[in-house]
């Protein structure tokens, strides 16, 4: 019977280790994903405000443009 509960110990161990290399293993798949997803968003991001402020730029350009022809500035 000894024998039995000291398999049934190192069985509970190494099962213990495994769960938690899979569970360690697993956290960082869902760290580096959402990382890279994070990463991807905010670039989205830059880029559509790259874009709105190029828009104000070229509306600027034209309002200066039409004051001018209309004497306002």
């Amino acid at each position: 019977m000894k024998d039995e509960r000291g398999i049934t110990m190192i069985a509970l161990a190494l099962t213990i280790v495994v769960l938690s290399i899979i569970t360690a293993v697993s956290i960082r798949q869902i760290t580096v994903n959402n990382s890279e997803a994070m990463k991807e968003i905010i670039n989205e991001t830059d880029y559509q405000e790259e874009m709105v402020q190029d828009e104000k730029d070229k509306m600027d350009n034209v309002i200066d443009r039409y004051e001018e022809d209309w004497g306002l500035s």
